[in-house]
């Protein structure tokens, strides 16, 4: 006879005790209240052993109802919830697009131009710009503010970088000189570019000279390239650099006027690379062409290149007009002429992005704020604190502004659920492509019911914590959202603490 289990055994001994007791309390007022009891203390005890069984050995599995309206990240898509989504047509009628991530109205990058900059100094004016730790200059701001790298400084200038007279040879680079098998500051800026203090390219270097002499060569952005794989620095956007001595310079080629020196992207020029940048990651380009216009529906223009490969151009805010004339805004003590509270509020109310040009590091100050370039700073933040104007750094800025144009995407309702599946950035200009979550980071969907819709990239549900369900907005109406980056105030250039046992 088999022996019995040891959930049977506890039970029986259970009952046993539960019986001998009633004997002895028959007919006492207590006898029912004690039963009662009894019957509870064993239940327990089952229930308890039954879960020790459970994780003993396996188990027959029990089918259940599943009416959370929150699906698992491991819930596979129902075959009616796929086919209805497959055979979809629906779009925005169920469920359109808001232009920026919920609450805000606006978003605004700073796109900075690495000229002149050291890495003291980098370092110094990103602690304030993109931390909350307390600086000499008060707290930082704490804002998503990308800067720019390059390869090679061949520059003649003689002016002094900084207070310790280093020239212009000592600003950060990743090579020496012209010089790639010396990685000069290449830790630095691997360094930053992974932890998002550096996301462009500001081309492969500062070529400027005031002998006119012709620097680059196409050896050398090879070799760029070839340090970029290698050790995973790969920006995907591309700002042009100073004079007609910077022939590596493309997009705004023009035989009539002074662009005529831009042969990046000539296949039959010596200095000739797009091949190599657009094969590499490079997708969006500041063509030299500076804009007066303070912010647009959207930053991108399309750009045909002489070589016939197509990459998407960006405006960028750069000067004023005064008299007819230029008013360059792009320095470090102009900035609180760019960022304005009338600037700020008229971005908010026409709904639009604005990326603005800087030279964060080109002062020759440690620090580059005066006391009223902090207070614009610290009114950006104000407005995105307030969720009104969303910061990001320039290649956030345009990934989110692709994707917002062009994602594709289908909608369904089932049995009172809305189901939106995210399937492709539709681009005209780069070819469709296949969303990651990052590409799709801040899209955000009207609704009727957020917590009755839910959303899917390539009809796999997106997990509930990349989800942002939202109440009214201005508009009144409701939304759900792929949500955007976490904040990251790190002060990546202190060393990282040491983990103590």
């Amino acid at each position: 006879m088999p022996p019995k289990s040891r959930c049977s055994t506890l039970v029986e001994r259970v009952h046993f005790k539960r019986m001998k007791t009633m004997k002895k309390l028959k007919g006492s007022k207590f006898a029912i209240v004690l039963f009662v009891s009894l019957i509870a203390i064993s239940g327990f005890i089952i229930s308890r052993n039954y879960e020790f069984a459970k994780k003993s050995g396996p188990q027959p599995v029990l089918a259940v109802s599943t009416q959370n309206d929150t699906p698992p990240t491991e819930e596979r898509i129902s075959d009616t919830v796929k086919q209805a989504l497959e055979n979809a047509t629906n779009t925005t009628s169920i469920a359109p697009l808001r232009k920026f991530p919920y609450p805000f109205d606006a978003m605004l990058a700073i796109s900075s131009d690495i000229d002149y900059a050291t890495v003291e100094k980098f370092e110094t004016y990103h602690q304030f710009l993109n931390t909350l730790e307390q600086t000499t200059h008060g707290p930082g701001v704490g804002l998503d503010i990308g800067d720019s790298a390059w390869f090679y400084v061949v520059n003649d200038s003689l002016i002094n970088l900084d207070k310790e007279g280093h020239k212009v040879a000592y600003s950060m680079s990743y090579f020496q000189g012209l010089n790639p098998n010396f990685h000069k500051d290449a830790d630095k800026i691997i360094k930053y570019y992974k932890e998002g203090w550096i996301d462009s390219l500001h081309s492969f270097g500062d070529f400027s000279r005031n002998d006119r002499s012709i620097q680059f060569t196409r050896d050398l952005a090879v070799a760029a390239w070839k340090a970029m794989n290698d050790s995973g620095f790969k920006p995907k956007v591309w700002i042009n650099h100073g004079s007609e001595s910077n022939v590596q310079n493309f997009g705004a080629y023009n035989p009539k006027n002074l662009f005529k020196y831009q042969a990046g992207d000539d296949p039959k020029s010596p200095y000739y690379h797009t091949d190599l940048t657009t094969d590499n990651g490079i997708r969006y380009v500041w063509n030299s062409i500076g804009m007066s216009q303070f912010s647009y529906d959207n930053p991108l223009f399309p750009i045909k290149l002489r070589d016939g490969r197509q990459v998407w151009g960006f405006h960028r805010y750069t000067h004023d007009v005064v008299n007819g004339k230029y008013d360059w805004t792009w320095e470090t003590h102009e900035l609180h002429r760019q960022i304005t509270k009338e600037r700020l509020e008229q971005l908010v109310q026409e709904r639009k992005f604005s990326i603005v040009a800087q030279h964060l590091g080109k002062e020759s100050a440690e620090f580059p704020f005066n006391p009223i370039d902090i207070q614009a700073l610290q009114l950006l933040k104000a407005y995105q604190d307030q969720g009104k104007v969303l910061v990001a750094r320039t290649s956030r800025l345009l990934d989110y502004a692709r994707a917002q144009k062009f994602v594709g995407y289908f909608s369904v309702q089932l049995e009172g659920k809305t189901f939106i599946n995210i399937n492709s950035i539709k681009d005209s200009v780069l070819a469709s492509t296949t969303p990651t979550m990052d590409d799709i980071r801040g899209l955000t969907f009207y609704v009727d019911d957020p917590d009755k819709t839910f959303l899917l990239l390539n009809l796999t549900y997106i997990p509930k914590e990349q989800l942002q369900r939202n109440g009214p907005d201005g508009s009144s109406k409701k939304s759900i959202e792929v949500k955007w980056y976490m904040p990251d105030n790190v002060d990546y250039s202190k060393p990282p603490k040491k983990v103590t046992q």
